[in-house]
């Protein structure tokens, strides 16, 4: 178990661009940066955004997959902090719910999901459609909708590479939401 940034430092060759800690009485969904703004965890994802921004200068690579190994270690905060923060710089941002296992942005953020990922995948709506705005100026969600009977089977369509480069081309920023990698094929 890695428990510090020193540790992990140690061993990786990665650069590390970012560093953000668990604060008691925080809460963990949300938009924390828009609520706390005065908190650690705000200003840490104020520096993780500065950080991102060095990373891709110039670079047309600006979509951001977050996922972790285990469920409820912070994917979808961190997800909907990060695209806060970068919407208050300006940029536009959007969020793929693409945990359609468990999908959790719609129960953060209080949305309806009876549209979505799902029902593009299946025909049922167009991409314009599914693009919901958040409560964040710049800040737009692409929700996972109703729960598929073969979500994994869903993200193997070509619609979701259909779906990645509207993102791109709509978009300064896609943020993907992942299920954990450790538990979803």
């Amino acid at each position: 178990t890695i428990q510090t940034v020193e540790e992990l430092k140690e061993k990786t060759y990665l650069p590390i661009i970012g560093d953000l800690p668990f604060q008691k009485g925080i809460p963990n969904t949300g938009f924390i940066v828009e609520d706390s703004p005065s908190a650690y965890i705000s200003e840490a994802f104020r520096a993780l955004r500065t950080n991102l921004q060095y990373v891709i200068l110039n670079s047309n690579k600006k979509t951001i997959l977050v996922t972790s190994n285990s469920p409820g270690e912070g994917k979808t905060f961190t997800t909907i902090n990060i695209g806060a923060i970068l919407a208050k710089s300006g940029k536009t941002v959007v969020m793929l719910e693409l945990d359609l296992h468990k999908p959790r942005i719609q129960k953060a953020l209080g949305m309806n999901a009876d549209i979505g990922i799902s029902t593009f995948m299946v025909g049922e709506n167009t991409l314009d459609v599914i693009v919901k705005p958040t409560v964040v100026k710049n800040l737009y969600t692409i929700l996972s909708g109703p729960i598929p009977p073969n979500p994994s089977d869903l993200v193997l369509s070509e619609k979701l590479k259909e779906l990645i480069d509207y993102a791109k081309a709509n978009f300064d920023f896609v943020l993907i939401d992942t299920p954990p990698i450790g538990m979803l094929a």
